[in-house]
């Protein structure tokens, strides 16, 4: 990214899915998808839509970011995200932590500490990712 790019203010929907996101857990029964997009079409209504950068974040999966840049080896616009679904530790209550700018070593780290919604923000925190609880009252 340039020095220009980073002087001035920055486009970026923070919460977005494809088809990696998997089945909706809230409506098992029907067994419908969380989201249905390709990621390649997630990025281009992104940019159509006069956003700068672009990331995906799927629920407890990197692969529609890594499939993205799979294909755009070269893209400077796209970062990888993820959404992480967390426990609160003796309630019954989920948490979605979305953590931003990661790579395959810290999702692959997540993934045990995902019943402990405290670990995983102690974790993020360690390796100094940025993050956001995303939708605090759905559950």
């Amino acid at each position: 990214m340039s020095a220009d790019s980073l002087s001035r203010v920055l486009r970026a929907d923070l919460h977005v899915h494809s088809y990696h996101s998997g089945y909706a857990r809230h409506l098992r029964f029907l067994r419908t998808r969380d989201c249905y997009s390709d990621p390649e079409a997630v990025y281009r209504t992104a940019r159509s839509r006069g956003m700068d950068l672009v990331t995906i974040t799927d629920h407890d999966s990197i692969d529609g970011c890594l499939e993205l840049l799979n294909r755009h080896p070269d893209a400077e616009d796209v970062f990888v995200s993820e959404e992480i679904e967390c426990l609160f530790p003796g309630v019954p209550l989920k948490a979605h932590i979305a953590a931003y700018d990661i790579d395959e070593r810290i999702h692959r780290e997540i993934q045990p500490l995902r019943s402990n919604v405290y670990d995983v923000v102690e974790y993020l925190k360690q390796q100094d990712v940025f993050f956001a609880l995303n939708h605090l009252f759905f559950f």
